[in-house]
Parts: C-alpha cells; structure tokens; sequence
C-alpha cells in the first residue's frame, strides 16, 4: 500500500469520526463522535478505539514518536473529556481530535527525513504493535472507567431524557 493511501484513510476515518455531517442552517460539520458520544460507555470506547487507528497508520508511515506521543494526548483529552456526560459530547463536537491528529500524520509525512518520504508503507511488527497497545490501552481503560462512573451514578443523556423509564429499571 502507498503512503498516500494511507494518508487519506487517515484523513476518511478524521472525517467520518469529525465532520461527515451537516447540520441544517449551521455552517459547521459534525461527525459520529460526539454522536456515539451520547451512547453511555460504550460510545466512546468505541471513538477512541476508532481513533487509535490513526495512530496505527502512523507507525506504519514510521511518524517520529514525539508526534504519535502529541496524537496519543490529543486522543486521550478527546477521549477522557468527551467520557463525562454532556460537557464532553460537546467538547467532542468542538474539539476536532481526529482531524488534528490526521493533519500532524500527513504534516510528518511531508517532512520526512530530507523532504524524502517512502514510497510504500510497511508491515508493522510486534514491537510497533505492543508499543501502541502500552501507549494506547490505558486512555482506552480510562474512558471506559470514567464512563461506568458517570453510569452507575445515573449521569447520562438517557437518564435525563427517560427518568421515569430509566429508573423503574433500576428498581
């Protein structure tokens, strides 16, 4: 696979993730993760694990780890922030995690080692696999417990918007 290609499914799944939507009469766009956002818990474990593949296509395109190290916080504030209720599905809608972290993969690409990129990618191998799975399986953790904190103690959308229905379950 060539390094464009590469780059522009990084580029599809920051899209899809942040900005696949328009929203009649709002010049902004908004994508599937401040959407699933809404979903208690599993919502956002599912965008941040969707966004660590942004990651993954980085080190197969070989990005200097300092800037998959900015891309891994970038994910983690989307990912943390976006776990509380309300506040973070707005953060979300706002704050272009994905795109950003898009950006600084093609941005890294174009830099290169004297302007010089490769032309294919290559096979990531274990270490580059194990290595993302350290930097990326405790934001992953994080957002599920914040997420099941905020849960167990009736702070979600689905609370506010069926009180009745939501509580009788608990009962």
């Amino acid at each position: 696979m060539n390094v464009r290609r590469t780059e522009e499914r990084a580029e599809d799944i920051a899209r899809l993730l942040d900005s696949a939507l328009s929203i009649p009469g709002w010049r902004g766009k908004v994508g599937i993760d401040p959407l699933l956002g809404l979903l208690p818990v599993v919502g956002d474990v599912l965008v941040t694990v969707s966004g660590a593949t942004i990651l993954l296509m980085a080190r197969q395109l070989h990005v200097p780890w300092d800037m998959q190290l900015q891309m891994a916080y970038n994910l983690f504030k989307n990912g943390v922030i976006g776990a509380v209720p309300f506040m973070g599905d707005l953060y979300s809608f706002f704050f272009k995690s994905h795109q950003l972290n898009a950006a600084l993969l093609v941005r890294a690409v174009k830099r290169g080692e004297d302007g010089q990129c490769p032309l294919t990618t290559t096979a990531l191998s274990i270490r580059d696999i194990t290595a993302l799975a350290l930097l990326i399986a405790p934001t992953v953790l994080l957002v599920l417990a914040v997420g099941l904190w905020f849960w167990e103690r009736d702070l979600s959308l689905l609370s506010l918007l069926y009180p009745p229905l939501y509580q009788s379950r608990m009962q």
